[in-house]
């Protein structure tokens, strides 16, 4: 009788955790931001990683399910043990709310660990799989089509705020979906053809939103087309009239995303006056695009001068002045300020050597994004928008070398375990678009991306 109330509380609490999941996805910032009891989602999401993690350090491995490696397991435990040792280091409290906001991207791995635990074979989790084809086409539409009034008004009223889903979170969704869905069918016409029919639809989008979630998708598409070429050789006719089917798709996102078909963004006010121009027009337009987006030149926009790597790109450079500024201020003291067009100068002083191996740890905002330029459109950004360079400042070398070992700890697990390194194809573009965002320490990105992460290891054990 006990065990079938256990097996019966487990089972509901695998079933919350998928909705949590499914909303995380569907609704993104808007849904972490709910306030329960006076606290947001993510905080409450924050505060159970943290639970989780401390009682994890004093939990042997044979006790707990494991799907990501030994070396993951006690990787993952040096990182909170990292945690524990920087604060005091850097004069850090644990009473103050700070230390643990500003240290998110430490408690979140937890999400891994959950996983593991909760979201083993059961009927939950074959009914979310046949329900992962659906977030796509889902996401599009509240996207770009029509997101309810109802529900604007529930998050408005509800939430801290109402926003749209990123466009790292689309990324990982995409790329999450077309993975799982390939591995379900197992390369048939079916999983091809959902692969080739999304890709059409959503590289309009993220090209639209951003091009650091437009890199890694395109690189996606490349290297799943891989998988598919025996397919495509066996099913020529078939193939190409799939191909013909997701140009027509692709040229109608286009013009649905940007409303012309000269791949600019003229906003609701021009669709009074749009017009359908020939083919050849719409793939020099988008070539146009591209070369604005500098989606093919951005590396040739690249130089240095006067020591400092520079970029002809806003964005680009605007992260690159972060990263430098975050990783010489490891080394060196420095004296910031900003010129009469806000541009943040640094100008170095002495060399330190108190300061690189335990980074500035968790108590203020780093140096280096204490200006209102870098605070971003709203002015609550204090991210460097990558979260190595994040791990860097905050916890010095010591844990941004234990970041990387997590993550390539799970890399070589799946190689030693499957003999390939097809998980590739799924770990490094979400982790490009974290190199230039801030998506890692958020809640909801490391929510979806380390759940999925687990589902797939366990669909490789149990198939």
């Amino acid at each position: 009788m006990k065990l079938k109330n256990n097996m019966f509380i487990l089972k509901n609490i695998k079933f919350i955790y998928l909705i949590f999941l499914s909303l995380t996805i569907l609704f993104g910032r808007s849904f972490t931001g709910l306030y329960i009891f006076g606290f947001r989602i993510g905080e409450l999401l924050i505060a159970l990683c943290l639970i989780v993690s401390i009682v994890f350090l004093f939990i042997p491995i044979k006790y707990l399910k494991n799907n990501s490696g030994i070396a993951n397991f006690y990787i993952h435990k040096l990182i909170i043990v990292s945690f524990f040792l920087i604060v005091p280091l850097t004069n850090g409290s644990f009473f103050d709310p700070y230390t643990f906001r500003s240290s998110s991207y430490v408690w979140t791995f937890a999400f891994l660990l959950i996983s593991n635990i909760f979201l083993s074979s059961s009927k939950y989790d074959n009914q979310f799989f046949r329900l992962i084809p659906y977030f796509l086409p889902a996401l599009y539409i509240l996207s770009t089509i029509k997101f309810p009034d109802f529900l604007i008004t529930f998050f408005v009223n509800y939430s801290d705020k109402f926003d749209f889903v990123k466009a790292s979170d689309l990324l990982l969704v995409f790329i999450a979906t077309n993975f799982i869905v390939r591995k379900v069918y197992k390369i048939t016409k079916t999983d091809f053809s959902y692969f080739i029919f999304s890709s059409a639809v959503y590289l309009p989008y993220l090209l639209f939103k951003s091009k650091g979630a437009f890199f890694p998708a395109v690189l996606f598409v490349l290297f799943n087309l891989i998988f598919y070429l025996k397919f495509i050789n066996n099913n020529k006719g078939r193939s190409v009239i799939i191909f013909l089917i997701a140009s027509l798709m692709f040229l109608a996102s286009s013009f649905h995303i940007y409303g012309n078909f000269n791949f600019t963004k003229m906003g609701q006010d021009g669709f009074e006056n749009v017009s359908i121009t020939n083919t050849e027009d719409v793939v020099q337009n988008l070539s146009k695009l591209v070369d604005e987006k500098n989606t093919s030149q951005i590396f040739a926009s690249f130089y240095i001068l006067e020591g400092r790597i520079y970029s002809q790109e806003q964005m680009a450079d605007w992260r690159l002045q972060i990263w430098q500024d975050v990783v010489r201020d490891l080394f060196w003291n420095a004296n910031y300020s900003t010129d009469s067009k806000g541009t943040v100068i640094r100008q170095q002083t002495n060399f330190r050597s108190d300061i690189f191996y335990k980074g500035f740890g968790y108590n203020d905002i780093l140096p280096a994004m204490k200006f209102s330029e870098r605070s971003g459109t709203d002015g609550t950004n204090q991210n460097p928008h990558n979260f190595l360079i994040y791990a860097l400042g905050r916890g010095g070398l010591i844990q941004f070398i234990l970041v990387c070992m997590f993550h390539l700890s799970i890399i070589i697990y799946f190689y030693q375990r499957d003999k390939n390194f097809e998980i590739l194809l799924f770990i490094l573009p979400v982790l490009m678009t974290s190199f230039f965002d801030a998506s890692m320490e958020s809640v909801r990105f490391p929510l979806i991306y380390y759940s999925l992460l687990a589902m797939i290891s366990k669909m490789d054990v149990d198939k």
